[in-house]
């Protein structure tokens, strides 16, 4: 298998590469001139520059020789610039499909995200509509939601065989967005408990991903959908402590009642607050997420593909945390 990877400078595309490498795949990644690829040289990928804004002809060349394609490249966080969250996330997508077509890429993986599921209070699954409202000015879920109609488009008239994959929030090493904004938060002096912590929150470790996307891919079943929204459960405590432990911190919490954050979140909303370091999310939506239960079942993966994750939330929190202290 000679894997073209987009995204692979990324927190959950370093992760893909070095699982693939792990196993004796080839990775082929494609990165922006500029982007720090020292990780990828030492995993032994094939490394070529290139944007998922480049013309499909452009994108086809560099795919010459590969069989399968990852594109997880996207932009989190844009602001309130729609056009080029757009021109990534979706215009991306397409480039990105329509080179794999062109270079006769036997199979390929479109890594979305449940925030196209939108704002949900029950238990989702892969055959849950996507219908609901999305956040309004919810950028990215906006875009992935339109990037997988895309997805689809292509496969069904270009005879593409394709999974989407949904990804919860990702954490683990060589991450600057998810964990980083939760060390922040452990800093302060008191560490406020958001309602009695023990709710399992929607937050998946990198690694136990990679392996589900090389299930994946091993499998080859187009037409497929699968969530990674829990690999093993995991409460805010448990989120919190193993997180400080490898920032080499002992956080004093304070439990705050869950009614009040609600109404504390949807006061600051209303006044144009963000949380640091998530300025792409609305501070009650934030809330919601640490206050809720994880209502992506994904079982899917377990089901018809044997995923069993490998990596327990301790360890790797803790890894997280001591990566962050070097690099941060």
């Amino acid at each position: 298998m000679r894997v073209f990877l987009t995204g692979g400078t990324g927190l959950l595309g370093s992760h893909l590469a070095e699982e693939l490498r792990s196993v004796g795949y080839d990775v082929v990644a494609l990165n922006r001139p500029g982007s720090d690829v020292a990780f990828l040289e030492a995993q032994g990928c094939t490394l070529v520059e290139g944007d998922v804004r480049d013309a499909t002809e452009s994108l086809a060349d560099l795919m010459a020789g590969c069989t399968h394609l990852v594109h997880s490249a996207a932009i989190v966080y844009g602001g309130s610039c729609w056009p080029k969250v757009r021109a990534v996330n979706v215009d991306g997508t397409r480039n990105v499909l329509m080179a794999a077509v062109k270079a006769g890429i036997n199979f390929a993986v479109h890594v979305s995200s449940v925030v196209v599921y939108g704002t949900v209070e029950v238990t989702v699954t892969e055959d849950t509509p996507l219908d609901a409202d999305l956040p309004a000015g919810d950028l990215y879920a906006r875009s992935k939601r339109e990037a997988e109609e895309v997805a689809r488009e292509i496969e069904e008239e270009h005879r593409i065989p394709l999974s989407v994959v949904r990804p919860c929030a990702v954490y683990g090493e060589r991450d600057r967005l998810t964990a980083l904004a939760v060390a922040k938060f452990l800093k302060l002096p008191i560490v406020p408990l958001l309602g009695p912590g023990e709710n399992t929150i929607p937050v998946v470790y990198s690694g136990n991903v990679a392996q589900a996307l090389r299930l994946v891919l091993e499998a080859a079943r187009g037409g497929t959908t699968y969530d990674i929204g829990l690999d093993l459960p995991l409460t805010q405590r448990a989120m919190l402590e193993h997180l400080a432990a490898g920032l080499g911190r002992r956080p004093i919490f304070l439990t705050v009642p869950a009614g009040l954050i609600r109404r504390a979140a949807r006061l600051l909303d209303g006044l144009g607050a963000f949380v640091p370091g998530l300025n792409h999310l609305s501070i009650a939506r934030v809330a919601e997420f640490a206050l809720g239960e994880n209502p992506y079942a994904s079982r899917r993966l377990s089901e018809e593909l044997g995923w069993d994750p490998a990596y327990d939330h301790k360890d790797a929190l803790e890894r997280t945390g001591r990566w962050l202290t070097a690099h941060t």
